[in-house]
């Protein structure tokens, strides 16, 4: 019934009909009030605002006269004449849902199979089959599912038949899909292609199979939610609204106490237009209500609790009978949740983790709920879906319930004083490390596959394993330890067996002629098969493949290469320099356990086109058969004038007392004082303020806590390379970094050789950062790796706050980019992975590196953070013997990771250079070898794949991949956002038909513009496009083989 209250015209009606005098004015416009609050929830709710209003309306005509009266009247008998309802009722919409973890306490596979349920009881295979089941019993069932990775596997194995039946629910809309990634990803972590990749892969399977596009965003389980995340990956990909479950416990309080769960969120200040409607679940949960959940495990829960569920008796003859309490509980329910709302829809989320197993326990009460519910008439109650919830919401913006405004994100997350989930912006650092460098192999080997013009599938095992660990259980290191195992035994051998299988045959094929092609994923630990094979004999050469995966030319970039000798030398065009130094002491315990790794280090620094395919060759070489073993730097003594290491673009100065002093950048004169060490904050166990302990998820530091210098004792300062500007420090016996300038970039490339715990506390292992830049509060942190959102310390804009934790309520996600700024210069740092960073005092810049826990944080994963080298079996994880499951002992991990940093003048362009270093840092070279016997030419052959097309500065290629041998998948952003450059933040024009039109092997025939994730066409034969700032465009590019 269309609810002619909440209508805009009546207001208009009565205006014209009763006002006369002032006080008319006055009377109606608290009469409107009334009226337009009725409806959203705030002081009058159903039937009493009625009553408010026939109250008011008879004192009016008492005290003055009969017009207003006369004037309802006649708006009461005009509604009922048209049949039109006055008092619309609040309607229920019941979700019916499961959230089912890509991985947490158990691993993919033992989730799918229902596998190690000593852990947990979950079995997603036995929860989709039972829903479909469920859903073919009673044609009015709905039910949402989420995650595609699962639901892919499950599909897989289920015949024909079964699938006829899946492909009818999703036609008549009982099955929906929500979300419909690969999996429910984290935001904080995350970078934006990763985000961009598994949606895709979810949505494109979805249509591939079932012919259906999710319409609605559903992010309830991820700990805080990014600006990124609701702009592109809600409002981009074309959802009506998004739903999410954890923000801060203030936010929530304020927002259910004034109505203000549900809101327009425009997130990005480049693209206003990008707004979604969005809402936070009720309790700040995705569960049910507590005496309205009705799953198996409820039902163990009670055995075990001695207690009864809240079962359905109907004989009123039984003195059981309790159909009247039951909907007194759902209406004492429903009141109290219409409180926190504003509109005539609520939505009760039905489901939580895992459930559904038994679907038949939930759908049998939920259609007896219904059934009494709508028998006693004052409430209404159905099933539906968060896509069918939202788009009733966004119906009763049109019937005039107006919502707020949000903008930017929701970080940090805490749920309670002393709980603030920034831990897990570090946690698992190597493991972060590892999706972050696959992930930039993955996006060069499609480019290079498209080049060659081979293609080899859309959903490989990479892709597959890639996705996966976007989870947020899996790449947020908040996973048990055997899933962290899994998670990374997934993407070496997906590494292995398929990125190496599909780059071998296209690196064969022209232009590359590259064969039998090795890679070195080790190489960063001096492990490498290929160099140590190659120089087995003497005079043997090795071909040294580089392809740059980025859009533009790199002006300077390293590249290092494990070499058994130090008399390798190296030639070929684009080649700016390179020295052999000796490699890292600290990993040296590697030639004992594999007998690959390589003594020495050979430092290449190249000048790297657009697309580039830059073939470096070492020329034959007679070697003489002698170990070389001599050290290739020394000692520097501490002295009053320090050291200085400097290239063309930088002079970094060093004190007497081992630490960094001074940058200065050559072409500004700009000198910016820089001292770098390293520090831990002692993790809390618990105290008497709060019990909360630090953890995977929580950071916590003690009381009144000051980051503590590792070492006392002075930092040792050695010259590794003065021609490529490499440097030694030495922090105690705790960390050794190397410090090497990289064109405009100083790179710190840091090893931790384990965090102690002697003490029984465990540690947080913080790069520090002491600057003479004067930011005060303010600091900047990206967003996903693409708009920058600016930090306040102890503030928050949205709703009344208190810091509760200095410390740990002052950090933030760091994906690819972070500054400080002043009048006159801007300290910029880009780590190699994710990582918490913050500004706690002017001039400083602190990242968690690592983190070693010895207490869990009682958020469910039920173990410390506390990675070891070995670990006890998972297997069988007894009640009775559950110490003895997962015990971690052995050596404490190890841990390489770099923070590369620069300083540019402050002003109108001082983030143009900086967004460049941002890819250059985020787009890895891809370097491939392979050994020679020939005679081949000691000069670079390099092949330049700009294709005839000069990219705008400000474009980049986000996404280049064959989706078929007719079908490229190409996606441009820009890379720069509102008011960051007076040029390059201007919208771009690209003439998409002349992109490739250099490449022999193909020809275009077609682009159309589609949606984010590549299902539906936006545009037909488009050939200019305008792409703005921040904005992703993405186009399927239609092509025929020459």
């Amino acid at each position: 019934m269309f609810n002619l209250w909440a209508c805009g015209f009546e207001k208009l009606f009565l205006l014209m009909a009763v006002t006369e005098t002032p006080t008319d004015v006055f009377v109606l416009f608290i009469y409107l009030f009334i009226l337009s609050t009725k409806g959203n929830g705030r002081y009058f709710t159903g039937l009493s605002a009625n009553i408010y209003i026939y109250l008011f309306t008879y004192i009016y005509w008492l005290c003055y006269n009969m017009r207003l009266l006369t004037a309802f009247l006649a708006y009461f008998i005009f509604a009922l004449i048209l049949g039109f309802s006055v008092s619309a009722k609040t309607t229920v919409h019941l979700v019916a849902h499961t959230h089912d973890d890509m991985g947490w306490l158990k691993t993919v596979e033992q989730y799918q199979y229902g596998l190690n349920n000593t852990i947990q009881n979950a079995n997603v295979n036995g929860i989709i089959s039972s829903v479909i089941a469920g859903l073919l019993l009673n044609p009015k069932r709905k039910f949402t599912y989420v995650e595609i990775g699962f639901f892919s596997r499950w599909w897989k194995e289920q015949g024909e038949d079964m699938r006829n039946i899946v492909r009818k629910l999703v036609a008549k809309g009982q099955l929906q899909f929500a979300n419909g990634g690969w999996c429910m990803h984290d935001e904080a972590t995350t970078h934006f292609i990763d985000m961009i990749d598994q949606t895709t892969i979810g949505h494109r399977w979805l249509w591939r199979e079932l012919k259906v596009v999710p319409r609605v965003g559903w992010q309830i389980d991820p700990f805080g939610h990014s600006a990124t995340q609701g702009a592109m990956l809600t409002a981009r990909v074309g959802f009506v609204g998004t739903f999410f479950a954890r923000v801060d416990y203030r936010d929530f309080a304020y927002r259910a106490s004034t109505g203000r769960r549900q809101f327009w969120w425009k997130p990005s200040p480049s693209l206003p237009e990008l707004q979604t409607f969005a809402e936070i679940n009720l309790h700040q949960t995705y569960c049910p209500p507590s005496k309205f959940s009705w799953d198996i495990v409820d039902y163990w829960i009670h055995a075990v609790r001695n207690t009864d569920p809240l079962n359905f008796v109907e004989d009123k003859s039984s003195e059981n009978y309790n159909i009247p309490y039951i909907l007194e509980l759902f209406k004492t329910e429903v009141r109290r949740n219409v409180k926190q709302t504003r509109g005539k829809n609520i939505m009760w989320t039905m489901g939580c983790d895992f459930h559904y197993f038994a679907s038949e326990l939930w759908f049998g009460k939920m259609d007896k709920l219904i059934e009494i519910v709508n028998a006693d008439g004052e409430f209404a109650v159905r099933y539906s879906t968060p896509y069918e919830y939202a788009m009733a919401k966004r119906e009763e913006t049109s019937e005039g319930v107006m919502y707020d405004t949000k903008k930017g994100d929701f970080f940090p997350y805490a749920s309670a004083s002393h709980e603030y989930w920034t831990g897990y912006f570090s946690s698992r650092p190597a493991l972060k490390r590892i999706v972050r460098r696959l992930s930039s192999y993955w996006i060069a080997a499609r480019q290079v596959e498209f080049v060659a013009g081979v293609f080899t599938g859309e959903v490989p095992m990479l892709s597959d394993a890639l996705a996966i660990a976007q989870h947020h259980d899996a790449i947020t290191g908040t996973a048990m330890q055997h899933v962290a195992f899994d998670y990374v035994k997934r993407l070496t051998e997906a590494y292995n067996d398929d990125l190496l299988v599909r780059l071998r045959p296209a690196l064969s094929r022209c232009p590359f002629r590259f064969t039998n092609a090795q890679h070195c994923l080790l190489s960063n630990v001096s492990v490498c098969s290929a160099t140590a094979k190659a120089f087995e004999k003497d005079g043997t050469s090795v071909k040294v493949l580089v392809w740059n995966p980025n859009a533009h030319p790199v002006r300077r970039t390293i590249i290092h290469i494990p070499v058994p000798r130090s008399d390798v030398i190296i030639s070929g065009e684009g080649v700016l320099r390179y020295s052999v130094f000796e490699s890292p002491m600290q990993v040296g315990d590697y030639s004992n356990e594999n007998r690959e790794w390589q003594p020495y280090t050979l430092g290449v620094e190249l000048q790297l086109e657009r697309l580039a395919l830059l073939n470096l060759f070492t020329p034959q070489l007679e070697f003489v058969n002698k170990k070389h073993t001599s050290r290739l730097f020394s000692l520097v003594r501490p002295s009053e004038d320090g050291l200085v290491i400097s290239n063309e673009a930088l002079l970094l100065k060093f004190g007497g007392n081992g630490l960094m002093e001074s940058l200065t950048v050559r072409s500004s004169g700009l000198t910016v004082a820089v001292k770098q060490d390293w520090c831990y904050y002692i993790s809390n166990n618990g105290d008497n303020v709060s019990s909360s302990p630090g953890g995977a998820y929580i950071m916590r530091p003690v009381s009144n806590a000051t980051c503590i210098p590792i070492t006392d004792s002075p930092v040792e300062l050695r010259l590794v390379d003065s021609k490529m500007g490499v440097v030694e420090q030495r922090f105690g016996n705790d960390l050794v970094q190397r410090v090497i300038l990289r064109g405009d970039l100083v790179d710190v490339e840091f090893t931790s050789f384990g965090i102690p715990i002697h003490d029984n506390f465990g540690r947080e292992l913080v790069a520090r950062f002491r600057t003479s830049v004067e930011n005060g509060d303010v600091f900047y942190t990206d967003s996903n790796g693409r708009e920058m959102q600016r930090r306040r310390v102890d503030h928050r804009s949205d709703y009344p706050f208190t810091q509760t934790e200095p410390v740990a309520g002052n950090f933030y996600p760091v994906t690819s980019l972070f500054f400080i700024n002043d009048t006159q210069a801007q300290f910029n740092v880009f780590p190699d992975a994710p990582m918490g960073g913050t500004s706690l005092q002017s001039g400083e810049v602190l990242f968690v590196a690592h983190r070693r826990l010895l207490r869990d944080d009682f958020k469910g994963v039920e173990e410390p953070l506390n990675e070891t080298a070995f670990v006890t079996s998972y297997a069988d994880c007894v009640t009775t013997n559950k110490s003895n499951c997962g015990h971690h002992y052995g050596p404490p991990l190890r841990v390489r990771g770099m923070l590369s940093f620069s300083v540019s003048p402050s002003g109108p362009t001082a983030m143009r250079r900086v967004r460049e270093q941002q890819d250059e840092n985020y787009y890895t070279p891809l370097v491939m070898f392979s050994s020679s016997s020939t005679d081949a030419a000691s000069t670079i052959a390099r092949y330049n794949m700009s294709f005839g097309l000069s990219l705008p500065p400000s474009v980049q290629i986000v996404t280049l991949q064959l989706i078929d041998p007719q079908n490229l998948l190409l996606r441009l952003g820009h890379r720069y956002a509102v008011n960051e450059d007076p040029e390059r933040s201007l919208p771009v024009e690209v003439d998409l038909m002349t992109f490739f039109k250099d490449i022999p092997w193909i020809t275009f025939l077609s682009i159309d513009e589609v949606s984010l994730t590549a299902v539906e066409i936006v545009q037909r034969q488009i050939q200019n496009v305008t792409i703005r700032p921040m904005d992703i465009r993405t186009f399927m590019c239609r092509l025929r083989a020459n």
